[in-house]
Parts: structure tokens; C-alpha cells; sequence
């Protein structure tokens, strides 16, 4: 697919990707092109803002969750009837797992054949800054360092200095320079920025980053060097080639408290035949009519525990679904959902009730990373023992009362640690870890087919 593409790639965390992916992205839309985001990487949020910026859903591309040849097909999936592609980095361009940067950006880049923007924060210093992007350049020369946008210039007095120091010494050229403004900066909180559906007059904030990035940046000279060859397709794909018709009914829990899924995860149990339908836990009563199974994903319950535990319909429909057995899927916060209670800035909150368990939420990040997760026991995802990969980020932690149900995986996690998660009860599958259904897609196609023989025992 012949498509052009650029890689934003940042030298540390911090230094302003997010808003210079929003940034590009909005000011191309403006332009009238049609643009598709992506993220490298687990993260949920960033991608809400492209897609606000964008207009389509944003995907993430994950190398060490996904087989190369998968994550160019959800590439090329994704990119179906764009007119260009952005691809926000992770942390800084060479980041990964290990010395040889699995899972990073320049991975990534090179296995797109996409040409890297390089995001340079530049307070405190000039001509250093040549220095940082000559290292950037020579370490793999084989990633295409293609253009450098600044961040955080004091001046444009400010800016031209670094920008002659690093077209002189680097030969990179300066295609950008954004001034040091703290309205260009999105809100951040504990699991990073502020999510979509919490951000205030976001349109109106998109619209002033977008304006401000091309007023300070060559559009033009961005989309010469977005040029780049095809992207070949997987040798194998994953998505049926012809998918199923809708034959089970599966709910899914989307609102401002759970809002963290990828849309491949979504879109592969639609391919293997589930009708899915969205509900607010925050709002609706009941369950959607004909659910047959329950996906309750990531995000942010405990911000909403007060509104969550004031709809107690529907905390009760939900344990009485578990109790009857129901298949379901909680992630995250979807397990916190399931707990008897969460405790919140100091305040209880009561929950579902079908777990026994506290969940806790503390001031400090309690496990970050990816995971390599055996199957416990046997479940609506996954036979015992088979594997699949996902990754964890939480604040929380889980007091358990006993007798405590068998955990759901048993994790492993780069640094060598082993710990198990979650809980398998019945049908129900819950556990911190977030999976990516195509890392293993037969656990989709495995859930779909639970759902059909709880649907066709209740009828």
C-alpha cells in the first residue's frame, strides 16, 4: 500500500509528542486531508486525542504484543481510505525492551519503512541541541531521521539559534519550532493525560494546537518527506478473510469510566460473529437487551465511584448475569468494577459485589509493564496453560478476602518477576491485565463461542 506516513518520535517522554501528533494531525485535517492516527505502544489515551484531532479512531501499532506481520496489517487495515498516516513514538525514539529496543519507536519506524520527526524539547539549551540530534542520527543509521520539530523555544530568536546549529552540524533539517506556551499543553493525572471524555472545550483546544503547529511548523515540506514506499501485506493475516454474521450479542461498557480498548480487540470479536453493543454503566439501568455476554474494559472507575455505586440496577443486574453465567471479560478497571467496594481519596464506594475483594487505590503506581500471561485455569478466553500477551498499568491493589478464587494468569514480566492475576470465577474472567486479542486471536473466537452456548441454554 503506497501510502505516505511519518514517524513522530520524541528524544525522552515529556518533550511534547502528544501535541505535536494532535498538532500535525489537526492542521492536515484542516487542510482537507484525511488522516489516520496511530500510537506506538499499549497506551489508551493518546490515542482519544488523535482521534478527536484526526476524526477517525486512532489504532495502536505494538511490536512486542503483535508479530510484525500483524502489526502491518492493523496498519494497512487502519489506513484503508487515508490520505496520510501519523504515528505518535513512545517514550524516546530508541526505548524499549532491553538493549535492542524491542517494542520501540525506531523498531517500529523500520518496520514501516516510515521516515521520524524528532521531537526536541530545547529549554536550557542551542547549539547542544545539534549534538542530541546527531546522536539520535548515528546511533541506528538505518532508521530515516527525516526532520526535527523544537519544543519549548524561548524566543524565535531562540529557535533560529538551535535551528542553524543543527541543520549546520547534523544535516537534518528544522521543520518546525513551537514556542514554550502552557495552553498548548494537555492535562496530564495518574495514568498520564487527562482522557477525552474528562478534557474540557476539547474541539476549541484541538483547534488552538492545531493552528498554533501550523503557523510554527513547514506543513509542505512534512508531506514531501511522508513520502515513502509501499507497505507489504502480512503474509498471513489475522482477520477472517470472510467474517462471520452476527449471531451472539455482546454488551460492552463504554463511558467515561471504561473507555480503554483497542479496536482490533473490538473489531476481531465482530469478525468471529458477536453483535456488539455499547452501554453506559455511568447511565443505563439494565443491560442492553439480548446480552449474552459482557466486556467490561479499562479506564477510570474510581473517578466515577460515586456515580457508579448510586446505580445500584445495575451493579445488580451484573452480578445476577455472573451468578447465572454469563460469560464475561473484566480488564482493569473493569475488575475494580467487580469488587465488593473500592476505597477512593479516602472514601468507600460500594461495587458489584462479585468478587471478594478491596480495591484500593494508592499514590503509587503499583506495576507498569508488559506481560507474558500463562492461563491458570481453564476459562472463557483460554485453555490452562496456553499464552497470551497483554500489559498492566494500576494504581491500585486488590485485598482479598478468603477463600480467594484461582487467579486468571500467571504474569511474566521482562524484569523476571513472576505474579499471578486476576480471578477466574465460573465464566467470569478478571484480571489487571490488559489483552490484545491478536496476539492470540483464538481467545477471541473462544469468547464468541462461550457467549453463543450461554445464549442458546438461556433461550
Amino acid at each position: 500500500m503506497d501510502l505516505r506516513r511519518l514517524v513522530i518520535a520524541g528524544t525522552a517522554s515529556g518533550v511534547g509528542k502528544t501535541t505535536v501528533a494532535v498538532g500535525l494531525m489537526g492542521a492536515l485535517a484542516a487542510k482537507g486531508l484525511i488522516v489516520q492516527g496511530f500510537k506506538a505502544g499499549p497506551d489508551y489515551i493518546d490515542p482519544g486525542f488523535h482521534t478527536a484531532a484526526a476524526g477517525r479512531p486512532s489504532r495502536n501499532l505494538d511490536p512486542w504484543m503483535l508479530p510484525a506481520d500483524t502489526v502491518r496489517e492493523v496498519f494497512l487495515r487502519g489506513c484503508r481510505g487515508a490520505d496520510i498516516a501519523i504515528i505518535e513514538g513512545v517514550m524516546g525514539l530508541y526505548d524499549g525492551l532491553g538493549p535492542e529496543g524491542e517494542g520501540s519507536t525506531a523498531r517500529l519506524a523500520k518496520l514501516l519503512d516510515a521516515p521520524v520527526i524528532l521531537v526536541v524539547d530545547v529549554r536550557g539549551m542551542s547549539a547542544s541541541a545539534a549534538a542530541v540530534v546527531l546522536g539520535f542520527k548515528t546511533l541506528d543509521p538505518t532508521v530515516n531521521l527525516a526532520g526535527v520539530i523544537l519544543t519549548f523555544a524561548g524566543s524565535a530568536r531562540h529557535a533560529a539559534l538551535v535551528r542553524e546549529a543543527v541543520e549546520e552540524k547534523t544535516g537534518v533539517p528544522v521543520l518546525g519550532a513551537l514556542k514554550r506556551d502552557l495552553t498548548l499543553c494537555l492535562p496530564e493525572r495518574h495514568l498520564g493525560l487527562v482522557p477525552v471524555y474528562e478534557t474540557a472545550g476539547l474541539p476549541e483546544r484541538i483547534g488552538l494546537i492545531a493552528t498554533a503547529f501550523a503557523e510554527a511548523t513547514d506543513l509542505d515540506a512534512l508531506l514531501r518527506v511522508a513520502d515513502a514506499p509501499p507497505v507489504p501485506g502480512p503474509g498471513r493475516a489475522v482477520f477472517p478473510a470472510h467474517p462471520l454474521p452476527p449471531r451472539v450479542r455482546i454488551a460492552v461498557a463504554r463511558d467515561a469510566a471504561f473507555s480503554f480498548y483497542y479496536p482490533e480487540n473490538l473489531e476481531l470479536l465482530a469478525a468471529f460473529g458477536a453483535e456488539l453493543a455499547f452501554f453506559s454503566p455511568l447511565k443505563e439501568i439494565t443491560l442492553p437487551p439480548g446480552t449474552a455476554g459482557l466486556y467490561l474494559g479499562g479506564g477510570f472507575p474510581e473517578v466515577f465511584a460515586k456515580q457508579l455505586a448510586a446505580n445500584v440496577p445495575l451493579r445488580h443486574a451484573v452480578k445476577g448475569a455472573i451468578a447465572g453465567g454469563m460469560p464475561v471479560i473484566a480488564e482493569c478497571g473493569g475488575l475494580l468494577y467487580l469488587c465488593e467496594e473500592i476505597e477512593y481519596n479516602g472514601t468507600a464506594y460500594p461495587l458489584a459485589g462479585v468478587l471478594p475483594a478491596r480495591a484500593v487505590l494508592t499514590g503509587r503506581l503499583q506495576r507498569l509493564g508488559y506481560a507474558e500471561a500463562e492461563a491458570v485455569e481453564e476459562s472463557c478466553l483460554c485453555r490452562r496453560g496456553e499464552m497470551i500477551r497483554g500489559h498492566v498499568f494500576h494504581y491500585s491493589r486488590l485485598n482479598w478476602r478468603r477463600p480467594r478464587p484461582p487467579a486468571a494468569y500467571r504474569l511474566r514480566f521482562n524484569s523476571g518477576a513472576v505474579q499471578e492475576d486476576g480471578a477466574v470465577l465460573g465464566n467470569l474472567t478478571a484480571a489487571y491485565l490488559h489483552l490484545h486479542f491478536l496476539s492470540r486471536p483464538e481467545t477471541a473466537a473462544r469468547f464468541v463461542d462461550f457467549c453463543r452456548g450461554y445464549a442458546e441454554r438461556v433461550d
